[in-house]
């Protein structure tokens, strides 16, 4: 029994995972809906419409990456706890503002609004790397990105049915009081920690590291992201439109976010600390691989096969990145690393409604292809210069 107790996590870091999973259902609620409703409320034509909708998709992403290594460092003078509960409410307040936004430029400044304020999965993962022994950590963050790819499961079916039961307004306004139910399960369980401790003197090599973990990171997070927001065109190229094209868009998502849980759990749960570097660069060339892959998706089976394997390999990329640079850094360096999700967040509805509305969804494929072998490769020597240094210490 002794010999299991290592592989269970900490309490707590179960009580920070459900509550990111509240957050996560909650903003991902939305999402499903959001480019429905975009073109609902634009007074543009088509063309104009697809690049409002990626501007706003990736504007609380935008934002948020710019905040996350402020955040970050505010936990270093502020108790996590406080900061995370702040966070969720700040979540909260916007979401329901959003079902009152009849314009978009009001809907862009609510977005970005949104990620200026929210900080919570920043913070949360301070709470998770504080709370988490080094030998797991790469685990337990991997839980913490379980439960919020979770709620981004069962979130947008939910949120697809509730519009064509409620209505828009009605919809934006449920997801806010599910955050709320969550702030208060946070406020009562959620333990405090002290601010963690800061390096003050990383190193070029760690800093390099870093950066190159961000870069991959982010381009990570592209894979995941960049696909909602031009769902509706794919669709329409498969002779799929309507409301059939609305609750596909929800199952199309909920297919590939259980392969990222799959996925992500899996290779978290027998990759060993020891030999993290060598099972980042086979998912990164398996996740190039596969997205290159998407242009022979001719149909929607097809396309969503190939999708659900591109996610279950490169949603484990993250939890790595990040546990192997967690210990022995402050707060401002998680929050930097965190950024390179909402970068990410950003720049793939961004990336991909741009490039779809002035080529065509195959250079789409493969340009994401391509950064992510370049970002890979860098990636491995950068780490591979930190283990040198930290062997001849």
């Amino acid at each position: 029994m002794k010999k299991l107790l290592p592989s269970i996590p900490d309490k707590g870091v179960f009580i920070v995972a459900i509550s990111q999973f509240g957050i996560s259902f909650s903003m991902n609620f939305i999402m499903a809906f959001m480019p429905f409703y975009i073109l609902k409320i634009s007074p543009f034509e088509l063309k104009e419409t697809l690049i409002w909708t990626g501007l706003i998709m990736a504007a609380t992403s935008a934002t948020a990456a710019v905040m996350a290594p402020v955040w970050g460092g505010l936990a270093n003078r502020i108790r996590p706890k406080l900061l995370y509960e702040r966070a969720i409410l700040s979540n909260g307040i916007i979401m329901v503002l959003f079902g009152f936004a009849r314009n978009l430029y009001l809907l862009l400044f609510l977005r970005a609004l949104l990620g200026l304020l929210g900080g919570a999965s920043t913070v949360g993962l301070i709470l998770i790397s504080a709370l988490s022994p080094k030998e797991r950590l790469h685990k337990d963050i991997s839980l913490f990105q379980i439960a919020m790819t979770a709620g981004q499961l069962i979130a947008p079916p939910i949120g697809a049915y509730m519009v064509t039961l409620a209505g828009y307004r009605a919809s934006f306004v449920i997801a806010s009081c599910l955050i709320f139910i969550f702030f208060t399960f946070c406020y009562v369980y959620v333990k405090d920690i002290p601010c963690p401790k800061v390096n003050p003197n990383p190193g070029k090599p760690l800093r390099k590291g870093i950066f190159w973990g961000w870069v991959l990171a982010a381009v990570a997070t592209i894979h995941i992201t960049y696909l909602p927001s031009i769902l509706p065109h794919i669709l329409e190229n498969f002779q799929v439109q309507g409301a059939m094209a609305l609750n596909s868009a929800g199952i199309i998502m909920m297919a590939y976010t259980v392969t990222a849980i799959l996925g992500n759990y899996l290779i978290n749960s027998f990759a060993r600390r020891d030999n993290l570097r060598q099972v980042v660069m086979f998912i990164g060339l398996s996740a190039a691989f596969f997205q290159a892959a998407m242009y022979f998706g001719k149909d929607v089976f097809s396309f969503t096969v190939i999708r659900m394997l591109q996610t279950g390999v490169i949603a484990a990329v993250f939890p790595m990145i990040l546990s192997i640079f967690a210990k022995g850094v402050g707060g401002g360096t998680l929050g930097f690393l965190n950024s390179a999700r909402f970068a990410g967040n950003a720049c793939g509805p961004l990336m991909a409604t741009f490039i779809v509305a002035y080529s065509n969804l195959v250079t789409l494929y493969f340009i994401i292809s391509g950064i992510t072998l370049v970002a890979l490769m860098a990636f491995l020597r950068a780490i591979k210069a930190v283990a040198s240094v930290d062997q001849e210490r």
